[in-house]
């Protein structure tokens, strides 16, 4: 599955729930050298649900960095999804026809 088909299937508590958490970690980020916990742990939990065969490390430098980055990615695709409206299809009716003009 690519980032869109797994940003698609997120409902929208979910969706409200990780962007919270990874704001929430952006901002601790900010201010400290660290990643916040609870966020953190949020995300790795989530990430174990999605796939639950890449196990990623808490204690792993690299695997915090990238699971990071993934649900970073995630909001930036459901903002995206938002974002865009969704394409209305015009319909014509095909069941007029054209007068024939008099002469």
């Amino acid at each position: 599955m690519n980032f869109k088909e797994i940003a698609e299937n997120y409902n929208k508590d979910k969706r409200r729930m990780m962007t919270e958490a990874v704001i929430r970690n952006q901002k601790h980020m900010r201010n400290f050298p660290t990643y916040h916990a609870e966020s953190l742990n949020l995300m790795f939990a989530e990430w174990h649900i999605l796939f639950p065969a890449n196990k990623q490390d808490l204690s792993c430098k690299s695997c915090r960095a990238a699971v990071n980055k993934f649900w970073e990615t995630m909001v930036d695709e459901w903002i995206e999804i938002e974002s865009t409206p969704e394409k209305t299809t015009k319909t014509t009716n095909a069941s007029k026809k054209k007068k024939a003009k008099a002469k």
